[in-house]
């Protein structure tokens, strides 16, 4: 497939790894990108999904940008 995922845990959190091709994180970032652009970007108003969702769009976009400089 296209992807991997990986169980962790850190800071008492069940964490996950997912390793994917730089094609399919494109296509997922677009999808969580349109997922959360109705929301304001307003601390006060923004629902924590989309606080978590925002970050997640920050660590693909991050980590296209590494896979794509080589």
């Amino acid at each position: 497939g296209n992807f991997t995922t990986v169980g962790q845990t850190f800071g008492g959190k069940s964490m996950i790894t997912i390793s994917m091709d730089v094609r399919t994180a494109a296509a997922v970032r677009q999808a969580l990108f349109e997922e959360q652009k109705m929301y304001t970007y307003d601390p006060k108003c923004v629902p924590p999904r989309i606080v978590e969702i925002r970050n997640v769009i920050n660590d693909i976009d991050e980590q296209i940008e590494e896979a794509t400089q080589d």
